[in-house]
């Protein structure tokens, strides 16, 4: 009899609307976490950290262009079940994909900036959830950066280089969500 191997890969977006609470701190086990609602990451590679803080520079780097001002998220439709979730992030990514969406293209009026790396996405529907994101993420980062004893370059060290990437190249060649759409539909 023929046994029929089936292989599922997990996928996790997780939505964020407004101000919400981050906080990163060694684990029991000594492994650094960082808990966001509703999920908690648990880093076990220092690529992974300096990846994902990369990504988070980036978004901010294009914060002023899709929320270019503090406004409320509006009605964010909730989804039906709320899963809490346990993330272990043991790779070695290789780069962090930013997405953006601005309130003027987007279907429901909210604008939206995501970063994701591997099978995670983290997605933010105002510019409040991703500061809380670029905070928390720096905090998980300098956890793992200042405690490994990994040779990691510092978080500003991080956060000046993307700002001179983008300085070299312009946050311009971000292509938001929409425009990435229309683009593959005239290919």
């Amino acid at each position: 009899m023929d046994t029929e191997t089936v292989n599922a890969v997990s996928r996790l977006t997780i939505h964020l609307a407004g101000e919400h609470e981050t906080d990163a701190h060694i684990g029991v086990t000594f492994i650094p976490l960082l808990k966001v609602p509703p999920a908690i990451i648990e880093f076990r590679h220092p690529t992974g950290a300096l990846v994902w803080w990369e990504g988070w520079c980036e978004a901010a780097e294009m914060l002023g262009r899709i929320f270019p001002e503090q406004v409320d998220a509006g009605e964010l439709r909730e989804p039906e079940l709320t899963i809490n979730s346990f993330v272990i992030l043991d790779d070695a990514p290789r780069r962090a994909k930013i997405r953006a969406r601005s309130a003027t293209v987007s279907p429901d009026g909210i604008g939206a900036l995501s970063v994701t790396v591997g099978d995670l996405t983290i997605a933010c529907a105002s510019r409040a959830a991703v500061e809380c994101q670029v905070r928390g993420w720096r905090e998980a980062y300098e956890v793992l950066a200042l405690d490994g004893g990994f040779g990691l370059p510092s978080a500003d060290e991080v956060a000046e280089r993307v700002r001179a990437d983008h300085a070299r190249h312009g946050v311009t060649e971000l292509l938001t969500a929409a425009e990435e759409q229309r683009a593959s539909r005239t290919r």
